[in-house]
C-alpha cells in the first residue's frame, strides 16, 4: 500500500527535516570545499534536491563534475578503497536525486518535436555522448555515475516568476497571484512531487529516529572537520552504540519501574512469587530492548544487560529475605 505524504505505509507520522546547503563554486573557497558540502549533503539526505540556472547542457552537467571525486570523500566500509566498490553500491546508501531548474526558457520538446516530460528532458541530458576521446570519456564518466549513485531520479523545470527586472528583486515580498498562473502551477507540481516521493531516512535499511540523525550529523562533520573521510559503517557503528547505550538504560529504568510497584506493596514475597515477578517484568524490559537496540553489536549490550538483570535479582532476593527475616521476628515478638 502506498503511505500518504507525510506518512509510513503503517500510518506512522514522518517527520521532515529540510537543510539548506550553500551552493558550489564559491570564489574563496576551493574544489575539496565544494565537494565536501556536496557529500555532507547526500550522506545526511533521504531526498537531494539539486538547483541549477538555465539548462541542464553540458555546462550544468559538468557543474556536477565533483561526482567523480564523491567516492575519494564517502566510504563505504572501513578499509575499502575506491577500486575495492562498485559506484552501483553507493547508490543503495544515496537519496532520491530531484534536478531542479530554474529560469528555463526552452520548449520541452525531443528532436521530433514530441513533447515529453522533465524527467525525459533529464534521462535524455544523461543519454550516452558518442565518441572515444578523453573529452567525450570524461562527459560519459560523469553521466554514468550520475545514473549509477541515484537510480531514483527525476526533474522539475521552472520558468521566470515575471519578467519585470525590478519586481525579480523583490521577489520575496510578492504574493502568488503576483506571479506567472504557469510558474505557481510549476512551483506547486515540485511540491506534490517531493511529498509523494519522499521518504524516511534509512541506513542500513534501518530507520533513522531524530536522535539518531543528530548522531550522524555530529559522526560526519567531526570527521570531515578533522580531514578523515566520512565512513558509512564508521557511522552506523557510532549509531548503533549510542543507541544501544540508551536502550540498555530504558530498558533497566523500565524493569525496575516494573519489578518496585509490584515488589515494594507485596513483600516479603515466596521465594517462587518473587522467580514470577522477576521473570515478567524481565520479559517487558527485554522486549524493549530488543525493539530499541540496533545492530551486530546489540548482543554485547544484551549479554550487559541479563548480567545486570541477575545482579538486580540477587539484590531484591537479598531484600526480600531481609524484609521476611523482619516480619518473622515481628510475628515471634507480638504472639510469643
Amino acid at each position: 500500500k502506498k503511505p500518504l505524504p507525510g506518512f509510513t505505509a503503517d500510518g506512522e507520522a514522518i517527520n521532515v527535516i529540510v537543510i539548506d546547503s550553500e551552493g558550489l563554486g564559491a570564489l574563496d573557497e576551493d574544489s575539496n570545499h565544494d565537494v565536501r558540502i556536496f557529500s555532507l549533503a547526500i550522506l545526511l539526505s533521504s531526498y537531494f534536491l539539486y538547483n541549477s540556472v538555465g539548462s541542464i547542457d553540458e555546462n550544468a552537467l559538468q557543474n556536477l563534475s565533483l561526482v567523480i571525486n564523491l567516492t575519494k570523500h564517502i566510504q563505504i566500509w572501513s578499509g575499502a578503497t575506491t577500486d575495492d566498490i562498485d559506484p552501483e553500491e553507493y547508490s543503495e546508501y544515496f537519496p532520491n536525486f530531484m534536478w531542479v531548474v530554474w529560469d528555463f526558457s526552452l520548449q520541452l520538446v525531443d528532436k521530433d518535436g514530441e513533447v515529453i516530460t522533465s524527467k525525459e528532458y533529464l534521462e535524455k541530458a544523461l543519454d550516452t555522448q558518442k565518441g572515444f576521446s578523453e573529452t567525450v570519456e570524461h562527459k560519459n564518466w560523469i553521466r554514468r555515475l550520475l545514473k549509477s549513485f541515484f537510480k531514483e531520479r527525476d526533474c522539475c523545470t521552472m520558468i521566470w516568476p515575471f519578467t519585470d527586472e525590478e519586481a525579480l528583486q523583490n521577489l520575496q515580498s510578492k504574493d502568488l497571484n503576483d506571479l506567472w498562473p504557469e510558474f505557481v502551477e510549476q512551483v506547486l507540481q515540485l511540491r506534490r512531487k517531493v511529498l509523494n516521493w519522499i521518504k524516511a531516512k534509512t541506513l542500513n535499511g534501518k530507520w533513522i529516529s531524530g536522535s539518531m540523525f543528530a548522531d550522524l550529523t555530529i559522526n560526519y562533520v567531526n570527521g570531515i572537520n578533522k580531514g578523515i573521510v566520512p565512513n558509512i559503517e564508521n557511522a552506523w557503528s557510532y549509531v548503533c552504540k549510542n543507541e544501544c547505550q540508551k536502550a540498555l538504560q530504558e530498558s533497566l529504568d523500565l524493569f525496575d519501574e516494573e519489578f518496585k510497584n509490584s515488589f515494594e506493596n507485596r513483600y516479603p514475597l515466596y521465594e517462587d512469587e518473587l522467580w514470577e515477578l522477576f521473570r515478567d517484568s524481565k520479559k517487558i524490559a527485554l522486549e524493549h530492548f530488543n525493539k530499541k537496540a540496533m545492530g551486530e553489536i546489540s548482543h554485547e549490550y544484551l549479554e550487559d544487560l541479563e548480567m545486570k538483570f541477575d545482579q538486580k535479582y540477587s539484590q531484591y532476593r537479598a531484600e526480600n529475605e531481609n524484609e521476611s527475616w523482619k516480619s518473622c521476628q515481628i510475628f515471634l515478638q507480638t504472639y510469643y
